[in-house]
């Protein structure tokens, strides 16, 4: 009878409630999942406390493309002979110059790479060195700078109004390096508009 089959089934409530816990995960999953894959990763909330560091600073943080120096030939070309674009995104940490550049040129050294040596152990980009006569002045300026920045700096940009290094960013990297990195770019800036200063000021009488 009807009576006997409902006395005889031992879980006469369970599977109704199970559909129902069921139903409720499947809707958080689907409403709630896209915000886990939101979340930042421990990299990116590391990078929001260095760039926050540097804005404090007064330090501006731009991503910059550089050519890649560490790519095998086969690397450099597609299947169909077309050269593929080797540059790769970096953080650049930008210093303001105490002055406007008005005589200095800009220029880009790098750590690595196969162009016209700028000082010892940085090198210009490849046909890309500056035909100025005033450039190994400013080479002369920085070289001390340049020669004590951390191995994780790989590449320095001068413009008329700032003065950029480039920073891996590594996973040792703390408010603190930032502190260095702008101490260190500062340096250089006094030196370089001191430089261009210098170079504008108009020659004493009886000197050349």
């Amino acid at each position: 009878s009807i009576a006997a089959t409902i006395h005889t089934n031992p879980y006469p409530l369970k599977r109704p409630r199970t559909m129902v816990w069921l139903v409720i995960i499947g809707i958080f999953v689907v409403a709630f999942g896209p915000l886990m894959w939101l979340r930042p990763s421990a990299r990116e909330r590391r990078q929001s406390r260095l760039r926050q560091r540097a804005f404090e600073r007064g330090v501006r943080v731009e991503l910059r493309r550089l050519p890649r120096h560490d790519l095998a030939p086969e690397e450099r070309v597609s299947a169909g002979g077309r050269a593929r674009d080797t540059s790769r995104e970096y953080a650049a940490y930008l210093k303001p110059l105490p002055a406007k550049l008005k005589v200095l040129p800009a220029w880009r050294v790098l750590r690595q790479g196969d162009g016209t040596t700028a000082v010892p152990c940085w090198c210009f980009e490849a046909g890309a060195r500056p035909a100025d006569p005033r450039l190994a002045d400013a080479m002369a300026a920085v070289a001390p700078v340049l020669a004590d920045l951390p191995e994780d700096v790989i590449a320095v940009e001068c413009q008329p109004l700032t003065l950029a290094g480039y920073w891996l960013e590594g996973p040792d990297a703390t408010p603190e390096r930032v502190d260095d990195l702008d101490r260190r770019l500062g340096t250089a800036a006094a030196a370089l508009a001191g430089l261009d200063a210098r170079l504008q000021a108009p020659a004493e009488p009886g000197k050349i």
